[in-house]
């Protein structure tokens, strides 16, 4: 086997939508066969109340903290702002705020828009770390009767949200986009085939997400059982603690994570570890 190609006559089957091309151009730089299936897409809430609402207590003055969970819904919350209100006036007021980043990829919109950011989350940026991060910092180390608005994405950390209350913070959810399954599910039902029939090696997850809408689907092509079944055959390969849990969640073991939950790391370290596992 080429050290260049360590995945050579390796079979990688990606769930990754937004990353689809990108993860199968580094798997298949390392020698991979790749099938791509796209297991979500995100869908802009039509009814932006929740933005609104958050709007209405920000220049109110009672907003303390601002928690930005992900770049895409910070940019959209914004974006949504500045439908209704003036730039100048929401920069001030965001500024005006405690701001915590949860990753990088918050981190750049925020620096981007110039506003500042009191609190960046560490690696690997899960609702621990970032309830850690809170405890540490004096802004943030008391929350009791703290007005925090989440960014959500997705769907609602129910652990962190229950932690933020425990600790006596009031909380408001402000949703910007959901994750629906794709239009077209034909790519992703063939990829659930593929691992049924034993035509995978490894198979990587990116997102606890993806992982629900992988056994949603699983149920229309043959089950949920069968597909559990079948991922004991392969490598599952999972970007990180919260996908792994995820997985867990459904019952599926996590045989591989990288040592930090980037795309590249993690595509990097498949290729390390994968020769090893499989000979």
């Amino acid at each position: 086997m080429s050290t260049t190609t360590p995945l050579e006559n390796i079979t990688a089957l990606a769930f990754e939508s937004r990353m689809a091309n990108s993860t199968a151009q580094l798997l298949q730089r390392k020698g991979a066969r790749t099938i791509s299936a796209p297991s979500m897409q995100e869908v802009p809430l039509e009814n932006h109340t929740a933005v609104f609402s958050f709007c209405d207590e920000l220049f109110a003055g009672n907003v303390d903290i601002l928690i930005c969970m992900t770049g895409v819904g910070t940019d959209m919350l914004v974006k949504t702002m500045k439908t209704k209100y003036d730039w100048e006036n929401i920069h001030q007021a965001l500024s005006d705020l405690t701001v915590v980043s949860r990753g990088p990829k918050p981190a750049k919109v925020l620096r981007e828009l110039d506003i500042p950011i009191d609190i960046k989350v560490p690696e690997p940026n899960t609702w621990k770390e970032l309830l850690k991060s809170l405890a540490d910092n004096k802004l943030t180390s008391d929350l009791n009767k703290k007005l925090i608005a989440i960014q959500e994405y997705g769907e609602p950390n129910e652990k962190l949200n229950r932690e933020l209350e425990a600790r006596g913070a009031e909380l408001l959810q402000t949703s910007i986009y959901r994750w629906a399954l794709p239009d077209d599910l034909k790519p992703l039902k063939k990829g659930i085939r593929a691992i049924l029939d034993g035509e995978t090696d490894i198979v990587l997850f990116t997102s606890k997400t993806q992982v629900n809408h992988v056994m949603k689907v699983a149920g229309m092509v043959a089950s949920k059982e069968e597909l559990r079944k079948a991922l004991k055959e392969v490598v599952v390969a999972s970007i990180g603690p919260v996908c792994s849990g995820g997985l867990e969640s459904h019952g599926i073991k996590a045989d591989f994570e990288p040592s930090r939950p980037k795309l590249a790391i993690f595509i990097n370290e498949i290729a390390e570890e994968l020769p090893k596992r499989i000979n």
